[in-house]
């Protein structure tokens, strides 16, 4: 920090006591939440328990409005204008702010609705094709999915010798990988049928190579052909709320490693919300152990869910339905029974039974050729890719 002028007579060893945070310091962030919370909770709102940036008011008995705040922007959801014009008056008087009207951009994210049939639409067709020209792609032709089926990636592709990283460094002409991956990752917000091949390439960010980049551009040359497609949200019947979970699990394959990868999507209303796919930390030694594992992690995302639900008055009225291909994971969870199949796995993963004791979930069998989470384990043929992709919700409007 620059002594302000005029501050004279200070020798080394004092120090700077700050009175108010400044932008760009480390507590800067945290601190600015902490007063949003405070001003927040001055006007009534209660912070929701399942989301720590969701703000809930309530007036008798009713909610009346929600904030949900990211950083400094916020959305505001109410059933009419008669409570969020007093709420504006109120925030203006301890920040300076910019109402701009009805949501339709946030975070780059295009937001369009079709109010009749109650359906929302995300799109980032915009940020695509910025990304797209940035990474000097737009000239390339596009292809119908992101990654080739059974195009393993692994560390022995990684370059070994100093000849090989220049070779990686002339073919790549300086495009930061990082920075690629990165972009990718923001994509996946409205493109989650993309979400298994950016997880496959972010793992060769400290040395990669030929055929890691060329995965990479592959997947922007996807979508290059899918820029216009969005992400549809509320495409079930308006009088159906269902909370619906498919989890599925892709065993020992990582070649690197021999780890399964754990995959979960949830769907409320129609409309997909939440997705995973993540390298389980443990080596599963049976595939139904991965998708045991699989189906563990996913019922913490179902628990958080029904909370959320409950919290914004849609109480789940019966057991979240669990879609597994697995016949052997559904009857492990179902009754429990000790032999040298299961006796290793780890009790964490167990939790899973206590909530089927409770009724909070269910775990229904489905044919592996209709798990939906399969797009998010590995790479498939265009037409299951295609099919999971529709089912998903990115969609291409006319």
């Amino acid at each position: 920090m620059v002594i302000p002028k005029g501050i004279d007579g200070l020798d080394s060893g004092h120090y700077w006591k700050l009175k108010k945070a400044l932008y760009g310091l480390k507590q800067a962030g945290r601190q600015w939440k902490k007063c949003l919370h405070e001003v927040l909770i001055k006007f009534g709102f209660t912070r929701a328990f399942a989301n720590d940036f969701l703000y809930i008011k309530c007036y008798k008995g009713e909610i009346i409005l929600l904030v949900l705040v990211y950083v400094d922007d916020m959305a505001v959801a109410r059933p009419n204008d008669i409570h969020i014009i007093p709420f504006k008056s109120f925030l203006s008087k301890d920040f300076e702010i910019t109402d701009l009207g009805e949501l339709k951009h946030i975070l780059g994210i295009l937001i369009s609705r079709n109010r009749p049939r109650c359906l929302i639409f995300l799109n980032q067709t915009a940020y695509i094709q910025r990304m797209i020209t940035h990474f000097g792609m737009e000239n390339s032709s596009p292809v119908s999915t992101p990654l080739v089926v059974k195009h393993n990636l692994s560390l022995f592709q990684s370059p070994k010798t100093e000849a090989e990283k220049h070779a990686y460094q002339d073919y790549a002409s300086n495009v930061p990988y990082l920075s690629l991956v990165g972009s990718l990752l923001f994509t996946t917000q409205t493109h989650p049928n993309i979400q298994s091949a950016v997880r496959l390439i972010a793992q060769f960010g400290s040395n990669l190579g030929i055929v890691h980049f060329e995965a990479a551009k592959r997947i922007l040359c996807y979508l290059k052909g899918t820029t216009h497609y969005n992400l549809v949200l509320g495409r079930q019947e308006k009088d159906k709320f269902d909370l619906v979970r498919w989890s599925d699990s892709n065993w020992a394959q990582d070649m690197d490693d021999c780890r399964s990868t754990s995959s979960f999507v949830f769907d409320i209303a129609g409309g997909s919300v939440t997705w995973s796919s993540k390298k389980q930390s443990t080596v599963a030694t049976s595939s139904v152990e991965a998708k045991y594992i699989a189906s563990a992690n996913a019922t913490k995302e179902a628990v958080s869910l029904r909370t959320l639900l409950t919290e914004l008055d849609f109480p789940p009225t019966t057991a979240t339905i669990i879609h597994a291909d697995n016949q052997g994971c559904i009857a492990l969870a179902n009754n429990p029974v000790s032999h040298t199949r299961a006796k290793h796995i780890d009790i964490h993963h167990y939790f899973i039974q206590e909530c089927i004791v409770c009724h909070e979930i269910k775990l229904s069998y489905v044919p592996t050729k209709d798990m939906l989470a399969d797009v998010f384990t590995k790479a498939l043929p265009r037409e299951a890719f295609e099919k999971f992709q529709a089912l998903l919700g990115v969609l291409l409007l006319d």
